[in-house]
């Protein structure tokens, strides 16, 4: 008889012990901060990252182009596009960010790609990005939800405006998908990358037609030559400070102001709807200081770019200085009370 009462004090106490244990579910902010640090490669170095970029033709073949990222520190990295007839280069160097390019207007699909890899680590400022700042994510509402990727019971957090949704692994805390604006960028093949892990394999979709993909991988320990960072001849130079613990030394900027584009009535009276890729270059204060299309319907463009020139960000914050930075927007001109658009667009 002891021996039952004393098996049934057990179990009162374990059910009273589970539901502030086993059974209470991780806050999504802690999952997210997992997947984060699981995949940042860029906390010690050296790291060499190469990624195999497939990009596709309009006559149905597919052209490969090589992303190298030499990072010797938060302070000291270059990232170079290579293929034939192609040729940009970025390059921080003690506070100095260089750039040069061959290419006469922005590269829409590089930026994307950039902004891919940015999304494994939510954008570490200590990361080689010229145009994924950090997000703002870690005091942002996460409405959350459950999704099946890959065979994993992947949990979703949504945030931001636009809303950015981010499906993670909670097993692994591997960051399975991030969607934002139409555009679903795709992780998998994860391996090991020192104390961390990476994918090797990345996907890019816009309306779930797929746009690009990537073979990555990464190494470390090999050392750099100091020349490999010194600014390339005809390159532009701006000021971009960098401290050794930028990954804490930063404040993520947030959009305080987001305008609807006007549509313009011949274009609403053609039917002609779907969306402008904006590149937007904001200032120190978070004020839109230029907005360069990169593609889009002829007919939209204008009304995008005016509508990203009234946009409105807080500072984005590094080592204690506000800086420039630019941002990859997606403008909308969607049909009333229909689903997404088509993709509609000619990017260069």
């Amino acid at each position: 008889m002891k021996r039952i009462v004393t098996q049934v004090l057990s179990f009162i106490l374990l059910a009273i012990l589970l539901p502030h244990t086993l059974l209470a579910k991780e806050d999504p902010h802690d999952l997210l901060a997992k997947s984060f640090q699981q995949g940042d490669i860029w906390t010690q170095g050296p790291v060499k990252l190469v990624a195999k970029v497939s990009l596709p033709k309009p006559d149905g073949t597919s052209v490969e182009v090589e992303y190298t990222v030499s990072w010797a520190g938060p302070d000291k990295w270059r990232a170079e596009w290579t293929a034939q007839g192609l040729q940009q280069i970025a390059i921080l160097n003690s506070g100095k960010l260089s750039f040069v390019t061959n290419q006469p207007s922005p590269l829409l699909w590089a930026m994307m790609f950039e902004s891919a890899l940015a999304g494994v680590d939510a954008g570490n400022p200590a990361g080689p990005y010229t145009v994924a700042p950090p997000l703002d994510w870690q005091k942002a509402k996460l409405d959350t939800s459950k999704q099946k990727i890959n065979g994993a019971e992947a949990r979703c957090m949504a945030f931001g405006q636009p809303v950015q949704t981010l499906c993670v692994d909670p097993a692994a805390a591997h960051l399975l998908s991030s969607d934002v604006e139409f555009t679903t960028f795709e992780y998998s093949d994860y391996a090991a990358a020192g104390n961390n892990s990476y994918p090797q394999t990345v996907k890019i979709s816009f309306n779930k037609q797929q746009l690009s993909s990537a073979k990555l991988t990464v190494t470390r320990g090999t050392p750099f030559a100091d020349a490999l960072f010194a600014p390339p001849e005809k390159s532009t130079t701006v000021d971009f400070p960098s401290c050794a613990d930028v990954d804490k030394s930063f404040t993520a900027p947030h959009l305080n102001k987001l305008v609807p584009p006007k549509m313009p009535e011949a274009a609403k009276k053609a039917k002609k709807y779907g969306v402008v890729w904006v590149l937007a270059n904001v200032g120190k204060d978070g004020s839109v200081t230029k907005a360069t299309v990169l593609g889009g319907d002829p007919d939209l463009t204008g009304p995008a770019s005016d509508a990203v020139q009234q946009y409105k960000y807080s500072p984005y914050m590094r080592c204690g200085q506000a800086v420039e930075f630019q941002k990859l927007l997606v403008v909308e001109f969607a049909p009333p009370q229909q689903g997404p658009p088509e993709i509609g667009v000619n990017p260069k």
